[in-house]
Protein backbone atom coordinates (compact mmCIF):
# COMPACT_ATOMS: atom_id res chain seq x y z
CA UNK A 1 0.00 0.00 0.00
CA UNK A 2 1.12 3.57 -0.76
CA UNK A 3 -0.39 6.59 0.97
CA UNK A 4 1.58 9.86 1.04
CA UNK A 5 -0.81 12.32 -0.60
CA UNK A 6 1.01 12.38 -3.91
CA UNK A 7 0.41 8.65 -4.30
CA UNK A 8 -2.36 6.38 -3.05
CA UNK A 9 -2.99 2.72 -3.78
CA UNK A 10 -4.51 -0.09 -1.75
CA UNK A 11 -3.21 -2.63 -4.27
CA UNK A 12 -1.79 -2.70 -7.78
CA UNK A 13 -5.19 -2.48 -9.49
CA UNK A 14 -5.35 1.32 -9.28
CA UNK A 15 -2.85 4.05 -8.50
CA UNK A 16 -3.95 7.63 -7.69
CA UNK A 17 -1.33 10.26 -8.54
CA UNK A 18 -1.08 13.97 -7.71
CA UNK A 19 1.87 16.16 -8.68
CA UNK A 20 0.27 18.90 -6.58
CA UNK A 21 -1.78 18.96 -3.38
CA UNK A 22 -4.48 21.60 -3.21
CA UNK A 23 -6.72 23.50 -5.62
CA UNK A 24 -7.67 27.14 -6.13
CA UNK A 25 -11.17 26.38 -7.42
CA UNK A 26 -12.88 26.87 -4.04
CA UNK A 27 -15.91 24.83 -5.09
CA UNK A 28 -18.52 24.89 -2.34
CA UNK A 29 -18.69 21.09 -2.25
CA UNK A 30 -14.89 20.60 -2.12
CA UNK A 31 -13.61 17.82 0.14
CA UNK A 32 -9.95 18.94 0.14
CA UNK A 33 -10.17 21.19 3.23
CA UNK A 34 -11.53 18.26 5.23
CA UNK A 35 -8.44 16.29 4.24
CA UNK A 36 -6.11 19.12 5.19
CA UNK A 37 -5.16 20.37 1.70
CA UNK A 38 -5.18 24.07 0.82
CA UNK A 39 -7.76 25.40 -1.59
CA UNK A 40 -6.91 29.09 -1.76
CA UNK A 41 -4.08 31.67 -1.62
CA UNK A 42 -1.91 29.40 -3.81
CA UNK A 43 -1.33 27.15 -0.79
CA UNK A 44 0.03 24.30 -2.88
CA UNK A 45 2.61 21.60 -2.40
CA UNK A 46 3.99 20.56 -5.78
CA UNK A 47 6.59 17.98 -6.79
CA UNK A 48 8.04 16.93 -10.11
CA UNK A 49 6.98 13.98 -12.23
CA UNK A 50 10.47 12.55 -11.73
CA UNK A 51 9.97 12.62 -7.95
CA UNK A 52 6.64 10.83 -8.33
CA UNK A 53 8.21 8.11 -10.48
CA UNK A 54 11.07 7.74 -8.01
CA UNK A 55 8.57 7.35 -5.15
CA UNK A 56 6.83 4.54 -7.02
CA UNK A 57 10.11 2.76 -7.67
CA UNK A 58 11.39 3.15 -4.10
CA UNK A 59 8.12 1.83 -2.65
CA UNK A 60 8.55 -1.34 -4.70
CA UNK A 61 5.00 -0.86 -5.93
CA UNK A 62 4.05 -3.88 -8.01
CA UNK A 63 3.07 -1.85 -11.05
CA UNK A 64 1.83 -3.76 -14.09
CA UNK A 65 0.38 -2.58 -17.40
CA UNK A 66 -3.06 -3.45 -15.97
CA UNK A 67 -2.72 -0.89 -13.16
CA UNK A 68 -5.20 1.95 -13.75
CA UNK A 69 -3.58 5.38 -13.36
CA UNK A 70 -5.92 8.08 -11.99
CA UNK A 71 -4.78 11.71 -11.94
CA UNK A 72 -6.17 14.59 -9.93
CA UNK A 73 -8.08 13.48 -6.81
CA UNK A 74 -6.27 16.00 -4.54
CA UNK A 75 -5.62 18.71 -7.11
CA UNK A 76 -6.57 20.31 -10.40
CA UNK A 77 -4.09 18.41 -12.56
CA UNK A 78 -4.29 20.97 -15.39
CA UNK A 79 -3.38 24.06 -13.35
CA UNK A 80 -0.55 26.14 -14.80
CA UNK A 81 1.82 25.26 -11.97
CA UNK A 82 1.56 21.47 -12.46
CA UNK A 83 0.32 20.94 -16.03
CA UNK A 84 3.80 20.14 -17.39
CA UNK A 85 4.36 17.55 -14.67
CA UNK A 86 0.96 16.00 -15.42
CA UNK A 87 1.95 15.68 -19.09
CA UNK A 88 5.21 13.97 -18.12
CA UNK A 89 3.34 11.51 -15.90
CA UNK A 90 0.91 10.71 -18.72
CA UNK A 91 3.73 10.15 -21.21
CA UNK A 92 5.58 7.86 -18.78
CA UNK A 93 2.58 5.60 -18.18
CA UNK A 94 1.40 5.59 -21.80
CA UNK A 95 4.80 4.22 -22.76
CA UNK A 96 4.39 1.51 -20.11
CA UNK A 97 1.01 0.55 -21.57
CA UNK A 98 -1.15 1.65 -18.62
CA UNK A 99 -4.63 3.05 -19.04
CA UNK A 100 -4.89 6.61 -17.72
CA UNK A 101 -7.79 8.81 -16.64
CA UNK A 102 -7.68 12.45 -15.64
CA UNK A 103 -10.45 14.76 -14.51
CA UNK A 104 -10.34 18.51 -14.91
CA UNK A 105 -12.33 21.72 -14.75
CA UNK A 106 -9.93 23.35 -17.22
CA UNK A 107 -9.92 23.51 -21.00
CA UNK A 108 -7.50 21.05 -22.58
CA UNK A 109 -6.57 21.92 -26.14
CA UNK A 110 -5.53 19.63 -28.98
CA UNK A 111 -2.16 21.40 -29.12
CA UNK A 112 -1.42 20.42 -25.52
CA UNK A 113 -2.04 16.70 -26.06
CA UNK A 114 -0.65 16.30 -29.59
CA UNK A 115 2.77 15.32 -28.22
CA UNK A 116 1.18 12.33 -26.46
CA UNK A 117 -0.59 10.86 -29.49
CA UNK A 118 2.40 8.77 -30.71
CA UNK A 119 2.48 6.92 -27.36
CA UNK A 120 -1.22 5.96 -27.29
CA UNK A 121 -1.50 2.28 -28.11
CA UNK A 122 -5.29 1.94 -28.33
CA UNK A 123 -8.40 4.09 -28.33
CA UNK A 124 -9.26 4.75 -24.71
CA UNK A 125 -5.82 4.24 -23.22
CA UNK A 126 -6.00 7.93 -22.26
CA UNK A 127 -9.42 9.25 -21.23
CA UNK A 128 -10.23 12.82 -20.21
CA UNK A 129 -13.14 13.60 -17.86
CA UNK A 130 -14.50 17.15 -17.99
CA UNK A 131 -16.05 17.86 -14.61
CA UNK A 132 -19.20 19.91 -14.09
CA UNK A 133 -21.79 19.92 -11.33
CA UNK A 134 -23.86 22.93 -12.40
CA UNK A 135 -24.14 25.27 -15.37
CA UNK A 136 -26.49 28.06 -14.29
CA UNK A 137 -24.94 28.41 -10.82
CA UNK A 138 -21.35 27.77 -11.88
CA UNK A 139 -20.08 31.24 -10.93
CA UNK A 140 -21.29 30.76 -7.34
CA UNK A 141 -20.67 27.08 -6.66
CA UNK A 142 -17.44 26.64 -8.67
CA UNK A 143 -16.45 30.29 -8.50
CA UNK A 144 -12.71 30.13 -9.22
CA UNK A 145 -12.84 27.48 -11.93
CA UNK A 146 -12.80 27.90 -15.71
CA UNK A 147 -16.09 28.96 -17.29
CA UNK A 148 -18.40 26.22 -18.55
CA UNK A 149 -18.17 27.52 -22.12
CA UNK A 150 -14.36 27.39 -22.09
CA UNK A 151 -14.20 24.13 -20.18
CA UNK A 152 -16.54 22.34 -22.55
CA UNK A 153 -14.40 23.31 -25.54
CA UNK A 154 -12.29 20.33 -24.47
CA UNK A 155 -14.86 18.15 -26.24
CA UNK A 156 -13.56 19.56 -29.55
CA UNK A 157 -10.22 17.93 -28.76
CA UNK A 158 -11.91 14.55 -28.79
CA UNK A 159 -12.73 14.95 -32.47
CA UNK A 160 -9.33 16.16 -33.64
CA UNK A 161 -7.13 13.76 -31.65
CA UNK A 162 -9.50 10.81 -31.29
CA UNK A 163 -9.15 10.77 -27.51
CA UNK A 164 -12.34 10.00 -25.53
CA UNK A 165 -13.62 12.97 -23.54
CA UNK A 166 -16.31 12.19 -20.98
CA UNK A 167 -18.80 14.57 -19.37
CA UNK A 168 -18.21 14.08 -15.65
CA UNK A 169 -21.36 15.28 -13.83
CA UNK A 170 -20.00 14.85 -10.35
CA UNK A 171 -21.06 15.55 -7.72
CA UNK A 172 -24.78 15.80 -8.35
CA UNK A 173 -26.05 18.51 -6.01
CA UNK A 174 -29.59 18.16 -4.70
CA UNK A 175 -32.12 20.46 -6.40
CA UNK A 176 -29.30 22.19 -8.31
CA UNK A 177 -27.78 19.94 -10.99
CA UNK A 178 -31.13 18.50 -12.05
CA UNK A 179 -32.46 21.99 -12.82
CA UNK A 180 -29.80 22.32 -15.54
CA UNK A 181 -30.81 19.09 -17.25
CA UNK A 182 -31.97 20.82 -20.44
CA UNK A 183 -28.76 22.84 -20.59
CA UNK A 184 -26.67 19.68 -20.25
CA UNK A 185 -28.72 18.05 -23.01
CA UNK A 186 -27.97 21.00 -25.28
CA UNK A 187 -24.23 20.65 -24.72
CA UNK A 188 -24.39 16.88 -25.19
CA UNK A 189 -26.11 17.34 -28.55
CA UNK A 190 -23.90 20.26 -29.62
CA UNK A 191 -20.65 18.39 -28.99
CA UNK A 192 -22.06 14.95 -29.79
CA UNK A 193 -20.96 13.69 -26.37
CA UNK A 194 -21.14 9.90 -26.24
CA UNK A 195 -20.49 9.15 -22.57
CA UNK A 196 -21.57 10.77 -19.30
CA UNK A 197 -20.78 9.84 -15.70
CA UNK A 198 -23.40 10.85 -13.13
CA UNK A 199 -21.72 10.67 -9.73
CA UNK A 200 -22.47 11.13 -6.05
CA UNK A 201 -21.11 13.74 -3.69
CA UNK A 202 -18.43 12.82 -1.14
CA UNK A 203 -19.23 13.79 2.46
CA UNK A 204 -18.42 12.69 6.00
CA UNK A 205 -21.87 11.11 6.34
CA UNK A 206 -21.18 7.40 6.76
CA UNK A 207 -22.55 5.07 4.09
CA UNK A 208 -21.55 1.57 2.99
CA UNK A 209 -19.04 2.89 0.40
CA UNK A 210 -15.94 4.94 1.18
CA UNK A 211 -13.99 6.89 -1.43
CA UNK A 212 -11.37 4.88 -3.30
CA UNK A 213 -8.49 7.34 -2.88
CA UNK A 214 -8.24 7.27 0.92
CA UNK A 215 -7.94 4.62 3.59
CA UNK A 216 -8.99 6.83 6.50
CA UNK A 217 -12.80 6.39 6.35
CA UNK A 218 -13.30 10.17 6.29
CA UNK A 219 -15.28 10.49 3.04
CA UNK A 220 -18.17 8.43 1.73
CA UNK A 221 -20.37 8.27 -1.38
CA UNK A 222 -23.72 9.92 -0.62
CA UNK A 223 -26.20 9.30 -3.44
CA UNK A 224 -29.46 11.25 -3.91
CA UNK A 225 -32.65 10.66 -5.89
CA UNK A 226 -31.77 13.39 -8.40
CA UNK A 227 -29.09 11.07 -9.79
CA UNK A 228 -31.75 8.57 -10.89
CA UNK A 229 -33.75 11.30 -12.63
CA UNK A 230 -30.70 12.60 -14.48
CA UNK A 231 -29.56 9.11 -15.49
CA UNK A 232 -33.03 8.23 -16.77
CA UNK A 233 -33.25 11.36 -18.92
CA UNK A 234 -29.69 11.38 -20.29
CA UNK A 235 -29.80 7.66 -21.10
CA UNK A 236 -32.18 8.56 -23.92
CA UNK A 237 -29.45 10.46 -25.78
CA UNK A 238 -26.08 9.00 -24.67
CA UNK A 239 -24.34 6.31 -22.62
CA UNK A 240 -24.58 7.00 -18.88
CA UNK A 241 -22.49 5.49 -16.08
CA UNK A 242 -22.41 5.87 -12.30
CA UNK A 243 -18.65 5.38 -11.91
CA UNK A 244 -15.71 6.61 -13.96
CA UNK A 245 -14.21 3.12 -13.76
CA UNK A 246 -17.25 1.76 -15.63
CA UNK A 247 -16.27 3.94 -18.61
CA UNK A 248 -12.61 2.97 -18.25
CA UNK A 249 -13.47 -0.73 -18.30
CA UNK A 250 -15.78 -0.28 -21.28
CA UNK A 251 -13.02 1.23 -23.41
CA UNK A 252 -10.43 -1.24 -22.23
CA UNK A 253 -12.61 -4.22 -23.10
CA UNK A 254 -13.66 -2.84 -26.47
Amino acid sequence: MIDNGYLFAKDNKRLFINTSLGCSGECLYCYLPKLGYGNKDNNYKTISANDVIEMIQKNNFNLTKDTLITLGCFSECWDNHNKKETLKIIEYFLKKGNQIQLSTKKKISSEELTILVPYIKYYGQLIVFVSSTTISKHSVIEKNTESIKKRFETFEMSKSLNIPVILYMKPILENITVKDLDLYKSYIEHYNIKDVVVGSIFTGNITNETVHFSNKNELFYNSIKDEDIIISELSKICNVYRRSTDVINYYKMN
